[in-house]
C-alpha cells in the first residue's frame, strides 16, 4: 500500500527539524529477502537501509538539478559546458591521474563539480528569495579599505586622492599593505576591525573616511611590550544596496550553508518520497519534477 513518507528525505535534513517526521517505512518492510545459516535473514527494511545510506546523496542531487532546470530557470547547459572546459584545461595539464585517483573517474569529478555549481546557483536563489530578511540588520556597504603602518602615509594618502588621484592609486603610491580592492561588506563581517565597524555606524557618509587607529600591543626585540597601530582609511563607494545588489546577493549566497539551501528548496517544492516497494520509492523520487 503507497504511504506518504515524508516531506523531506529525512537523512538529509538538519538534526533540528523537529517538525518533520524522520522516520521512514517500507511497506512490507519485514519481507525476508536473502535467507541463510544460523537463522540469518536479511529483509526488505534492512535492503532499504541500505540502499537509504549509499545513495541519500545521488537521489538529492537529481532532485535538486531538476528543481535548478525546471523550476528555478538555472542555465545547466552553461554549468555542464564550464564543467567540460575545467576538466579539458586540467587534462592538459596532465592532473587525469591525479583526479581519477581521487575521484574514481573524470566522469564522477564532472559530476561533483557540477552538482557544487548547481548548488551555488541555488545559494544565489535562495539569497533572492530571502533577501530582505538576509539583509535586516547587517548594514552592508561597498567601499575600498587601505592599510598603512604609517600615520604619515595613510595623511600623504588623503592629500593625493583630494588632488585627483583614484584612492587604490594612492593608497598603492604611499606604502599601503593592500592594493585597495571594491568589495562589499556586512556589519556581520569577521574581517573588519573594530574600529572600521564603529565608523561605518556611527555616520552615514560616503567617500573617504577619517583616519581609524586600531592599537595592539606587541613586544619588541628586547622583549618589551609596546603598542603597535595599524591605521585604516575606507573609501566609501554606496551604502545604498541597489547600487550592489548582485554583489550582496552573492556575498549573502556564500554565508548560507548547503544544508539550509537543499532543506529550502526541497521544502518550498513540497518534495515527497513514495513508498511502495524500493524501487518504486526511488522512481516517484525522480518522477515528482516531471
Amino acid at each position: 500500500m503507497k504511504k506518504i513518507l515524508c516531506i523531506l528525505f529525512v537523512l538529509l535534513l538538519a538534526a533540528g527539524c523537529s517538525s518533520k517526521n524522520h522516520y521512514s517505512y517500507v511497506s512490507e518492510g519485514d519481507e525476508v529477502l536473502i535467507s541463510g545459516p544460523n537463522k540469518y535473514s536479511y529483509t526488505k527494511n534492512d535492503l532499504y537501509a541500505s540502499l537509504k545510506k549509499a545513495s541519500e546523496g545521488a537521489i538529492t542531487n537529481e532532485i535538486l538539478t531538476r528543481i535548478a532546470r525546471n523550476i528555478e530557470g538555472i542555465d545547466l547547459d552553461s554549468i555542464y559546458a564550464d564543467a567540460d572546459s575545467l576538466i579539458e584545461t586540467y587534462v592538459s595539464m596532465g592532473y587525469e591521474s591525479y583526479i581519477v585517483a581521487s575521484y574514481g573517474s573524470l566522469e564522477a569529478y564532472r559530476q561533483s563539480y557540477i552538482s557544487s555549481l548547481i548548488l551555488s546557483e541555488l545559494s544565489k536563489q535562495y539569497a533572492r528569495e530571502n533577501y530582505d530578511t538576509l539583509v535586516a540588520d547587517k548594514k552592508p556597504v561597498k567601499m575600498q579599505i587601505a592599510t598603512f603602518e604609517n600615520l604619515e602615509d595613510a595623511e600623504k594618502c588623503i592629500e593625493d586622492v583630494k588632488n585627483g588621484s583614484t584612492f587604490d592609486m594612492a593608497a598603492v603610491n604611499n606604502n599601503a599593505a593592500n592594493a585597495p580592492q571594491s568589495a562589499v561588506y556586512t556589519d556581520d563581517d569577521a574581517s573588519l576591525a573594530y574600529e572600521i565597524k564603529e565608523y561605518l555606524n556611527s555616520t552615514e557618509n560616503t567617500g573617504l573616511s577619517t583616519i581609524l587607529v586600531s592599537t595592539a600591543s606587541s613586544t619588541d626585540e628586547n622583549g618589551n611590550a609596546v603598542d603597535v597601530n595599524t591605521y585604516y582609511l575606507l573609501n566609501v563607494e554606496s551604502r545604498n544596496t541597489e547600487d550592489f545588489t548582485e554583489e550582496l546577493i552573492e556575498l549573502l549566497a556564500s554565508s548560507v550553508s548547503t544544508d539550509t539551501v537543499k532543506e529550502y528548496f526541497l521544502s518550498t517544492h513540497d518534495i515527497k518520497f513514495y513508498d511502495q516497494d524500493l524501487y518504486e520509492m526511488m522512481s516517484a523520487a525522480y518522477e515528482v519534477l516531471k
